[in-house]
């Protein structure tokens, strides 16, 4: 597998002479190791990217062959979904399974956006007989991308294919965790003669090379996936230079389970909101369950005993339910937080603590009930297979604790009643809401978030216009 840089269409060799190792979280093993990028690397990819969109050579495209391209790229991704899914499930700890998925789902994307390219329509706006006035959307244009370690093929596809349509060049920088698998997206862009500098892939820490290329001059636009605080550093960094910045960021979902919702189906959605999707670490896991005390014991019993039968194991097990998370660290980050919970008067149901397995990364399914929704665990993104539950009463109070974060990503409604779900659906401030399910999504959706989880949309046409900007031409006619 290819574990240099890809800049200007080719792989290069490394100038910096520095790698990063990359380690399998099931069992500490090294993976193999990637290049990284430094100053010199970074200003060769900046500089492909700058003259590329000099060049016009996306603007300028016909919109039939960019389609064809794109097409292509979909096509590529699922011939090597075998393969990448393997080196994915190595870096990152997922199951094959849910690898191959994620390069499906990547694939599905440049297919979408492709099917976009000739359909995005000019605007003629009308303002009186003497006057001729039109709007038509523009790319930024060199786009630096960050892409976080959770869904690093599935989000890197999403941010380069809405890219592509609209006209911005890219510098992207996958997550230095996993980074190895992204390095195929580089081949198959020789592969379908993708132009030359068009997308640029350098691999480095966030904390160096990912501050170099937040500080370069030549950037025109920001798109990042990760934490608050880290979009935060961003915002200062790019303050300045009024650079454009396109932010999805972390999560507290909650779920709101009235009494006449289908117990078991609720159940089931948590299972697989907030355990089996790559354990937790997800910022639209149901990291919160607020529910009715009329069904919650039932509920917690069914929930429970579900969740005991959770096979915790290694990505490479097709068996395994719950994975390893990324990093000692970050077994280390939920375990503190698990230990918030007990010292806040929150009841343990299951789980808080590490599962002892082949020196992995794992950390048990784990329920809280009775929180404290002013306390640590029920406000803070905890990225781990740890859930919250709540009481309420009166649905102006679920909605009230539902509300209560400085997040607002994602949220779900239990109930048979669509007025109701409706009435909740009004009220909660969150970018998506699900009704009666958990990840109903497509790539025709558009997400985002509402406060700390960041602005602009992804998906669907809505995230075109986070992807550009429009301008207005107009003419006096006399």
């Amino acid at each position: 597998m290819e574990v240099r840089n890809f800049i200007g269409g080719n792989f290069v060799d490394s100038i910096s002479k520095s790698n990063i190792p990359v380690i399998n979280p099931a069992n500490q093993n090294v993976v193999g190791q990637i290049d990284e990028a430094l100053d010199e690397e970074i200003d060769l990819a900046l500089l492909a990217a700058k003259n590329s969109f000099n060049q016009r050579i996306l603007q300028d495209m016909d919109a039939s062959l960019k389609s064809k391209k794109m097409r292509s790229i979909a096509s590529k991704l699922r011939e090597y979904k075998k393969r990448g899914g393997m080196i994915l499930s190595q870096e990152n700890g997922k199951t094959i399974e849910q690898c191959e998925g994620e390069f499906d789902g990547a694939a599905n994307v440049f297919d979408y956006y492709a099917g976009l390219t000739d359909k995005i329509e000019n605007k003629l706006i009308p303002s009186g007989n003497d006057t001729f006035n039109y709007i038509v959307l523009e790319p930024f244009g060199v786009s630096l991308q960050i892409v976080p370690w959770n869904y690093p093929i599935a989000l890197f596809a999403r941010s380069v294919a809405v890219s592509l349509v609209v006209g911005n060049t890219i510098v992207i920088k996958p997550p230095e965790l996993c980074p190895i698998s992204s390095n195929i997206f580089g081949e198959i862009f020789n592969e379908v003669e993708l132009p030359d500098g068009v997308i640029n892939i350098v691999h480095g820490y966030g904390e160096v090379t990912g501050k170099k290329l937040v500080d370069h001059n030549s950037i025109d636009q920001v798109v990042f996936t990760g934490s608050p605080e880290v979009a935060s550093e961003i915002l200062k960094r790019t303050a300045d230079r009024i650079i454009p910045c396109h932010l999805e960021l972390g999560g507290k979902s909650a779920a709101i389970i009235y009494p006449d919702a289908n117990i078991d189906n609720a159940v089931d959605s948590t299972i697989k909101g907030i355990f089996k999707p790559n354990a937790g670490q997800i910022c639209v896991a149901m990291s919160r369950v607020i529910i009715h005390q009329k069904i919650k014991d039932e509920y917690i019993t069914k929930l429970f005993e579900k969740t005991k039968k959770l096979k915790i194991g290694a990505g490479s097990d097709n068996t395994t339910e719950v994975t390893p998370l990324i990093s000692t660290e970050q077994l280390q980050r939920v375990s503190n937080y698990c230990q918030s919970g007990v010292q806040s008067g929150a009841e343990l149901i299951i789980g808080g603590e590490k599962h002892d397995q082949e020196n992995g990364n794992y950390y048990k399914p784990t329920i809280f009930d009775n929180v404290d929704p002013k306390s640590t665990i029920a406000q803070e993104e905890i990225f781990g297979p740890v859930t919250s539950i709540f009481n309420f009463e009166t649905e102006e109070e679920a909605v009230e604790i539902a509300n209560s974060t400085d997040y607002g990503l994602a949220s779900g409604v239990f109930t048979n009643n669509d007025e109701k779900a409706k009435w909740t659906a009004d009220r909660i401030e969150a970018g998506i809401v699900w009704h009666n399910d958990w990840f109903v999504d497509g790539v025709n959706l558009p997400g985002g978030g509402y406060k700390k989880s960041g602005y602009g949309r992804d998906g669907g046409i809505d995230s075109l216009y986070s992807y550009g900007q429009t301008k207005r031409v107009s003419k006096r006619i006399y």
